[in-house]
């Protein structure tokens, strides 16, 4: 097990915001484009959260919260999870084709990465911090998967703690 220090949990956090906004951006041009209106603040958080057209930014959206929620944590939930966090990312961003049951989220992001610069950067310095973190010692797609679920367990119980066990 690898400790990662907090400062590795907050860079990456901070680069998956980053990455989040810049896939955000980019859907939001493609959504205005296409019904030629552009949108308010409030009407693209809606679209975010309800519409079809957005629905594949939301594994994104919450393994974000996820992490954000266990790097609150004890150091060796942290560190207990830090594989997890780095399979489950490497998961959700691997490319169509590359990994038995790449996401839809992959079909629509490698497209944005490849022709939007601000969508590139993001990626790569997604990439720069990934690296530092430890790799999962299985890679098959059932594992990934399972340690995804994993880590939105130990989320939900942390979440739950906070909150003192109660709804």
């Amino acid at each position: 097990m690898t400790s990662m220090n907090p400062a590795a949990w907050n860079d990456l956090a901070h680069a998956l915001r980053e990455l989040h906004r810049a896939l955000m951006e980019r859907a939001r041009r493609d959504y205005e484009g296409g019904h030629g209106a552009a949108l308010s603040s409030g009407q693209l958080l809606e679209l975010l959260t309800t519409d079809a057209q957005f629905a594949w930014l939301r594994g994104l959206s919450e393994l974000m919260v996820d992490i954000d929620i266990v790097r609150d944590a004890e150091q060796p939930v942290m560190d207990e999870l830090a594989s997890a966090v780095r399979g489950a990312v490497e998961h959700l961003v691997s490319a169509p084709g590359a990994t038995e049951g790449a996401t839809e989220f992959a079909a629509r992001y490698w497209p944005y990465v490849h022709d939007d610069p601000h969508v590139a950067i993001a990626h790569a310095e997604m990439k720069r911090v990934l690296g530092a973190w430890p790799r999962p010692q299985e890679t098959d797609a059932a594992s990934l998967l399972h340690e995804r679920h994993r880590l939105a367990e130990k989320a939900r119980h942390q979440s739950e703690r906070r909150r003192g066990g109660s709804w």
